[in-house]
């Protein structure tokens, strides 16, 4: 491809994780080099819609990818931060057949969609009592004050972490989250942070499924304890690494999706206006248009098997492939105006959940999340404005972040 491109201070900024705004830059990969092979990050990265569909169900990639970890960290770390990969390594979304039916099939038993539509009282409770807390005319970050406390707050609950201890659990998650989201050269300056927070996430979880096999509770921990499958249940490695993923995933998408969605609607005042006027009809399509507009993942990684032809290249044993879902489902061949904001497009399958065997397992609550959260926000908060129309968003590759979503209520 043009050397131009490579050369480019986006691209750098790109493999530095320090990009703000990726998208003219998915745009010329996805024009010039939809199959790009990304040296500085010694892997390959995919654009297009089409590539990134097929390849997400594509038997000849693993999802076995703890060697973007394993590569990017200096020898002497590895040693220290084995645990830390080892752990990872047993999340769900990192494993193959015949591991990753059996864990599926194991968490499908404990996440059921029962579980997940008794808590919609629930859900809007908390959402009514978050919008309480912000006062009119008050500047507010709705991150801080809504987009956050709401799922973790959800997804602790159904965990069944103690009050007591949710703040603690969260900021060791993020801390591990940070490390599972770099990518590149920055990997190496979360690891051992990341290490010695999962070292106090697992002594959590100890204690907590030792309480949960002598009294069993009516909460996602209880239930995952429990599950049992062709006679085999989770081990415990496999429980603290379900449990550390389901509140990565469950937390971390949702807060941005919500953050993202309420930034496009008050960066796009007609479309707040056509919501408003019929949320009803039109909320479903706001979540859907918000997961598409800003993915809140947005990558999926692979590793060739063998060596293979895959959009025109030629992929070795091994190699890492990076399907950029924030690109993918920017594509103007799958999606018309796809640079634009518009709630009553009509819907075709984005990738912000992924596809295929991985699909996310929290899509269900994520999307009856939003839909609350857009719902209330209608009806509660409709002068909701920016405050600040310069927005930061989180140097990391593996998530579409805002670091602050400050607005004014009306």
């Amino acid at each position: 491809m043009k050397n131009s491109l490579i050369e480019e201070p986006d691209y750098r900024l790109f493999c530095e994780e320090r990009l703000g705004d990726p998208y003219p830059l998915f745009d010329r990969l996805r024009a010039e080099d939809p199959v790009h092979w990304c040296a500085p990050m010694n892997l390959w990265l995919v654009t297009g819609y089409d590539d990134c569909f097929n390849g997400l169900r594509d038997e000849r990639f693993s999802s076995d990818r703890t060697d973007m970890y394993v590569q990017a960290l200096p020898d002497e770390m590895r040693e220290r931060v084995q645990s830390l990969l080892d752990h990872v390594s047993k999340w769900i979304q990192l494993t193959d057949d015949p591991v990753h039916t059996r864990l599926r099939k194991l968490v499908n038993m404990a996440f059921t969609p029962k579980m997940i539509r008794s808590l919609i009282p629930r859900i809007e409770e908390l959402v009514d009592g978050l919008l309480d807390e912000i006062k009119p005319g008050e500047p507010c970050d709705l991150i801080a004050q809504f987009c956050q406390p709401l799922p973790a707050t959800v997804i602790c609950e159904m965990l069944g972490i103690p009050v007591e201890e949710r703040d603690a659990f969260r900021v060791m998650t993020e801390r591990v989250m940070h490390f599972s989201t770099a990518g590149g050269p920055n990997l190496k300056n979360h690891a051992e942070d990341a290490a010695a927070a999962l070292g106090g996430l697992i002594d959590m979880f100890e204690r907590l499924v030792a309480e949960r096999r002598k009294s069993p509770r009516e909460d996602l921990l209880s239930a995952l304890v429990q599950a049992e499958a062709d006679g085999e249940r989770l081990s415990n490695e496999e429980l603290y690494a379900m449990c550390v993923f389901v509140f990565l995933a469950g937390h971390e998408t949702t807060t941005n999706g919500i953050a993202s969605g309420v930034m496009a609607l008050m960066q796009h005042p007609d479309q707040f206006d056509a919501l408003k006027a019929d949320v009803d009809g039109l909320v479903r399509g706001t979540v859907e248009e918000a997961l598409r507009y800003e993915s809140p993942v947005t990558r999926a990684v692979r590793k060739a098997k063998a060596d293979m032809e895959f959009g025109g290249k030629t992929i070795k044993a091994g190699q890492l492939v990076v399907f950029l879902l924030g690109a993918a489902d920017r594509d103007p061949a799958q999606f018309s105006n796809p640079g634009t904001f518009d709630i009553c497009r009509e819907i075709k399958r984005h990738l912000a959940f992924g596809f295929g065997a991985h699909f996310c397992l929290g899509a269900v609550l994520a999307r009856m999340e939003m839909e609350i959260a857009f719902r209330a926000l209608v009806r509660r908060l409709p002068d909701v404005q920016l405050a600040d129309e310069t927005l930061t968003w989180k140097p990391t590759m593996g998530i579409r972040a805002l670091v602050k979503l400050p607005v004014v209520v009306g």
